[in-house]
């Protein structure tokens, strides 16, 4: 009987050749079936042949953007002190709570962990203090382009406005467009939020004129603004004298002003306004005047922010929906109405 030379590998069997084709033809059409199936692999996975890795959700970079800047903004609101009743002190415990509930939705939303633990992580490049030729204005004026930078010095509550207010960008708005639809409010919220923080810091962010081509989106938020309208004809009434006149006549020529924007952007699609709309209460004094006033704009607010889900992605009412809602935000806070990482939402 012949033998094994030890130095030769043994030849392989027949039994063992098909063996071996048989599983890399089925390795290779499950590698297949998956690819078919839209599996991905995450970020850091080995790659695999035939296995597309993971696609970014549309929107993301935004999203996660937003999301760090959040973090940022609550160090620089908390570095200014002050009162614990103060904005500053307010806005740091807001966008705390932002940085919690962002990272939930993009965990909703597919984003995996170790992408978000890689957004988060300390920067290899050490940071100087030269401040940014890019990224965060330094006046109150909204020209950054979309997202802060997060490294400009804190120099008071205005530097503090230019950093709320540089996450309006010109192109703020288009990206909050290419968001998933479910996250529209949500996201839409949260800029609202820093325009109204950059206005009660005293330096409001401007705003583009907008693009309007669907007049019954218009038409049917009007509705919800002259109820409002109606509402404080009814508190400048009854708050005959002092300050509480004073902010009940500003409020109501706000309110006005965006009933007639919605008026004229609606053109034919507006019908006439109603001659009353029902009240929460009875409001005979001073006192109940001032309790339908932040009643009033706290339903406003909730209204205007459920009607971001409702644009499709439409840049001039999703533009116009955010800046209505800053501005009920601000007026709300004028009149008690606490605060609200997400205004409308919370």
């Amino acid at each position: 009987m012949p033998q094994v030379d030890p130095g030769m590998p043994p030849c392989p069997t027949r039994r063992g050749v098909l063996t071996a084709g048989v599983g890399l033809a089925l390795g290779s059409v499950a590698a297949m079936s998956l690819a078919a199936c839209g599996i991905r692999l995450e970020d850091d996975a080995p790659r695999v042949p035939l296995i597309p890795t993971r696609a970014p959700i549309s929107g993301e970079a935004f999203l996660i953007a937003l999301w760090r800047h959040s973090d940022d903004l609550a160090e620089r609101a908390t570095s200014l002190g002050g009162a614990a009743t103060g904005v500053p002190a307010r806005l740091a415990g807001l966008h705390r709570r932002q940085v919690s509930v962002l990272q939930a939705e993009l965990l909703r939303l597919g984003v995996p962990q170790k992408v978000l633990d890689d957004a988060s992580a300390p920067s290899a490049t050490p940071t100087t203090t030269t401040p940014p030729t890019t990224g965060a204005p330094t006046t109150g004026t909204a020209t950054g382009t979309g997202t802060g930078t997060g490294t400009a010095p804190v120099a008071g509550p205005k530097a503090l406005a230019a950093e709320e207010a540089s996450d309006l960008g010109p192109t703020a708005i288009a990206s909050l467009a290419t968001v998933p639809s479910s996250a529209v409010p949500l996201i839409g919220s949260v800029l609202a939020q820093r325009a109204a923080a950059a206005t009660l810091l005293g330096a409001p962010a401007t705003w583009p004129e907008p693009a309007w081509s669907a007049p019954s989106l218009a038409a049917s938020y009007l509705e919800s603004t002259r109820a409002a309208v109606y509402a404080f004809e009814v508190v400048a009434a009854q708050s005959p004298t002092g300050a509480q006149r004073t902010l009940a006549l500003a409020t109501l020529t706000t309110l006005e002003s965006r009933a007639s924007e919605q008026e004229s952007l609606a053109s034919a699609s507006a019908g006439p306004p109603a001659l009353g709309y029902p009240l929460p209460f009875a409001v005979t004094t001073p006192a109940a005047a001032r309790r339908l006033a932040a009643r009033v704009l706290t339903d406003l607010r909730a209204s205007v922010a459920r009607d971001l889900g409702s644009t499709n992605g439409d840049l001039g009412p999703l533009g116009a929906l955010v800046q209505w809602l800053a501005a009920t935000e601000v007026l709300g806070s004028r009149w008690g109405v606490p605060l609200a990482a997400f205004p409308g939402l919370t």
